[in-house]
């Protein structure tokens, strides 16, 4: 009796081996296969880029693999609705520009909320600049807020498009300054700096790379103090206008991953976030290092929401309650 109940339980243990490891024992052993981070825009951009740096990095530091795809259109939002909707095992997470989550929702519907998601770790922040091109004739900040009030919706911006990071900075600036100008929203970035090159737009709002990039002008930061990359370019907070935004972005998951497994990312995250090698790496996309645990990240996304909401609300823009 005693064998066959020994054997009975052998046979348990190796039925539970077959179909599948107790949670706690997968956890201990996270990751055994390649785990996916889906980028919410497409290949190139200071999000994509950063995030691949951090794939690598965490590659090494987990001893397996990460692999990055793509997943853009909407903003950010399809694929960010693809990571909510994705298994929340901890092999499948998301790299963000905070911007799907902290504006689009109040634009428009999203099948996604804010708590869909597990947050691991911020990475970086961007602050957004005012840009013109190399022969404007705007010099200055000043030049351009003078002709846009003495001429009331003459000048047009473009951005990456309407819920962006970018989009919110130059309501507020218009907002704070009293002017009125006219959004032009574009699809990615390229188009927005070859119409802006081409003089069918005035101003772009983004980032310090592309004005590498590109050689454009610029006029001043969203930022609370002159950055490192761009020392001599002043802030808005100087020349009067209280307008502070920047691009934020980090990794999220799928909601419910088992602790054990989201206290493993969150380690891997810390562990490449914090180095002198992760912030020379993407020091070449003018994108600074911001790291955030995962509780901090979620904070600084409720806030920006938060932040968002009441701005689009004061300007009319507000969609979703």
């Amino acid at each position: 009796m005693r064998y066959l109940k020994a054997t009975a339980a052998a046979g348990a243990l190796l039925a539970s081996a077959i179909l599948g490891l107790p949670a706690d024992v997968t956890a201990q052993s996270f990751p055994t296969r390649p785990i996916t981070i889906t980028v919410t825009f497409p290949p190139g951009g200071a999000t994509d880029s950063v995030a691949r740096v951090l794939a690598t990095g965490m590659m090494a530091n987990l001893k397996q693999g990460v692999v990055v795809q793509n997943v853009g259109g909407a903003g950010g939002s399809i694929g960010t609705a693809t990571i909510a909707n994705a298994p929340n095992t901890g092999y499948s997470v998301g790299f963000i520009a905070a911007a799907a989550l902290t504006t689009l929702p109040h634009l428009r519907a999203v099948p996604y909320r804010l708590d869909s998601f597990d947050y691991v770790c911020r990475t970086f922040d961007v602050p957004v600049f005012v840009l013109a091109a190399p022969d404007s004739r705007f010099k200055t900040l000043e030049d351009m807020i003078r002709f846009a009030r003495e001429n009331p919706g003459a000048l047009n911006y473009g951005t990456v498009g309407p819920g962006s990071l970018p989009h919110l900075a130059a309501l507020d600036l218009a907002r704070e300054s009293g002017v009125s100008w006219n959004h032009v929203p574009y699809k990615g970035e390229s188009a927005a700096v070859t119409d802006l090159l081409g003089g069918h737009v005035d101003l772009y709002l983004g980032t310090s790379a592309v004005a590498s990039t590109h050689n454009l002008r610029r006029l001043a930061v969203a930022a609370a103090g002159r950055v490192e990359e761009s020392p001599q370019t002043p802030t808005l907070g100087e020349l009067g206008y209280k307008v502070n935004w920047a691009i934020m972005g980090g990794v999220i998951a799928p909601k419910g991953i088992e602790p054990k497994v989201l206290t493993t990312l969150r380690s891997s995250c810390a562990d490449v976030v914090t180095t002198a090698k992760f912030k020379e790496a993407i020091d070449r996309y003018k994108v600074r290092v911001a790291y955030a645990d995962g509780p901090e990240f979620e904070k600084a996304i409720a806030a920006e929401a938060e932040g968002s909401r009441d701005l689009l609300k004061a300007v009319g823009l507000l969609q979703n309650q």
